[in-house]
């Protein structure tokens, strides 16, 4: 009974094995797929050699590691634009060009934000099957913790493993229940600004704006009543910017 116990164990751990590995299969051959089906909806414009200076300038920027792009000096700036007045032709012509380069660059984050989703459903299921092993893993530790406390030890050394409580560093936590920020001195209390509570009240019509060219100076400055009386919501800025649209 026990080796027909251990054998169908085995098994049992044979196809779970096998079928997470088809799973995995079929997640990366799906995503391959959608990359390639994304590539044939888009077009990559040519460009000559012309504009190899400024497509290294911008590669140059970006961190490959981080993904993060920092922002450009002045000399770099001049740079730029010494090198769009030597590709020669009118502002349309250059423009024209510099949109080629914004479209390519642009395409291959479009790819690789395809790439990415078609992988996210395998992400999350890897992710769900870690956290559910994790969790087992110490409700198994638990276990152990109840057999010492059990026999009063702290520390325990067997054939092949030695358990033993080690203190951890001391943590910072707010008590459930009893926690009251209004009995804690300020200095040990972080307040910010709600940005959903303000623009709830912006679109319920408890805060508001002032007509710039009416009050000029009340510009970027969000209003509210109390009492009747006007105040202004202080030290809060609400301003918009522009962006540039390339179709």
């Amino acid at each position: 009974m026990g080796e027909e116990a251990e054998y169908l164990d085995d098994a049992g751990e044979y196809y779970a094995n096998r079928d997470f590995e088809l799973q995995e299969r079929n997640a990366k051959l799906h995503a391959k797929e959608q990359k390639k089906k994304y590539e044939k909806r888009l077009t990559a414009y040519e460009l000559g050699q012309e504009w190899s200076a400024l497509i290294s300038l911008v590669s140059d920027l970006t961190d490959p590691e981080t993904g993060e792009t920092r922002e450009l000096s002045e000399n770099e700036k001049n740079y730029l634009l010494e090198q769009a007045d030597k590709i020669g032709g009118d502002i349309k012509t250059k423009i024209n060009g510099i949109c080629k380069v914004f479209k390519n660059i642009k395409l291959e984050a479009d790819i690789a934000e395809a790439e990415k989703n078609a992988l996210q459903g395998e992400i999350d299921r890897l992710s769900k099957r870690a956290q559910a092993r994790k969790n087992e893993s110490d409700r198994v530790k638990g276990l152990i913790c109840l057999l010492l406390d059990k026999i009063k030890e702290k520390k325990m050394k067997t054939e092949l493993f030695t358990v033993y409580y080690m203190n951890t560093q001391k943590g910072i936590e707010e008590v459930k229940g009893f926690f009251n920020p209004d009995k804690i001195p300020v200095e040990f209390l972080k307040r910010e600004i709600s940005r959903s509570a303000v623009k709830k009240a912006i679109e319920e019509g408890r805060l508001y704006e002032k007509d710039n060219k009416e009050f000029p100076l009340s510009r970027g400055k969000l209003f509210y009543k109390e009492n009747g009386t006007e105040k202004a919501l202080e030290g809060v800025s609400y301003l918009g910017g522009e962006t540039l649209i390339i179709r």
